[in-house]
């Protein structure tokens, strides 16, 4: 563990913000207030705005003007996991997290993740374990089923056994997440958090998947609604296939160490499909 000259945890926070004037404030008082009083953290917020055409710069630069803690890195609409990344890779402390800008997880799950990072190279929350927490309430009945579904893909595929991969909610080293990112290759934003996920577990490195508390909101921008859902969820599905076999080619090169036995199996199964 590495600590500050206050016998703190030195801690980075990125968020990322897409047109968030709305529930921007009420975020960044309620990490400032938790940051406050929080005896485990030191910590510094980057907050990327991904091309926001409201006024989520000025408020960010309004708190600013508050507390030095919080930092601003401007984007031009690169996606979430991209502004995600571009953070990390401002980062000024040795660990690094990432939570979403509408606050669905309060800050205080980071002290619960942060006792599973001596042994783990990342450490997550999850939506869907829920271990003595209660269920997550006014989450659909179809977004239970697509969130289950594509956790049930995600183990068939890789044999990542993580149940909620695409969650906004995460702990990392970040030298060892900058060694993970630099190892990134596909292009689509959607799946790079499953990318970072599967690079690990392919490159060796161990994986902890938490309970956390989910205020959820079907008010937020990262939960799709109607026909535009269905063609997120199969634009994951064809994204996470490509994943797949690119994890493979990458594990015959020897750039991975590990690779699920069935998804070799079924990837051969494929190419010899198209062979013949």
């Amino acid at each position: 563990m590495i600590t500050s000259k206050n016998n703190k945890v030195s801690l980075s926070i990125i968020i990322p913000a897409y047109n968030e004037e709305e529930r921007l404030p009420s975020t960044l008082d309620t990490i400032l207030e938790w940051s406050n009083n929080t005896s485990l953290f030191n910590v510094e917020f980057i907050i990327v705005n991904d091309g926001s055409s409201d006024r989520t710069s000025e408020i960010v630069c309004r708190y600013i003007k508050k507390d030095a803690r919080i930092r601003l890195i401007e984007e031009t609409h690169v996606g979430f996991m991209n502004a995600i990344i571009s953070g990390f890779k401002q980062a000024r402390y040795p660990y690094v997290s990432n939570m979403d800008a509408d606050c669905a997880v309060h800050p205080r799950e980071f002290e619960n993740l942060f006792r599973y990072l001596d042994n783990n190279t990342i450490v997550m929350g999850s939506r869907i374990l829920r271990g003595n927490l209660p269920p997550i309430k006014g989450k659909s009945i179809f977004r239970r089923i697509i969130s289950w579904g594509l956790a049930l893909i995600f183990y068939l595929f890789f044999k990542c056994k993580v149940y909620d991969p695409q969650i906004g909610f995460k702990m990392y080293h970040r030298d060892s997440i900058l060694h993970i990112l630099s190892k990134l290759s596909m292009e689509h934003d959607g799946i790079k958090s499953a990318e970072i996920i599967v690079k690990a577990y392919g490159l060796g490195l161990s994986i902890k998947e938490i309970p956390v508390i989910y205020q959820h909101d079907e008010n937020s921008r990262c939960v799709p609604k109607g026909i535009k859902s269905i063609k997120v969820v199969w634009e994951a599905l064809c994204a996470l296939f490509r994943l797949w076999v690119h994890s493979y080619q990458e594990y015959q090169k020897g750039n991975l160490i590990r690779l699920p036995i069935r998804g070799v199996a079924l990837i051969e199964l494929f190419l010899l499909k198209i062979k013949s």
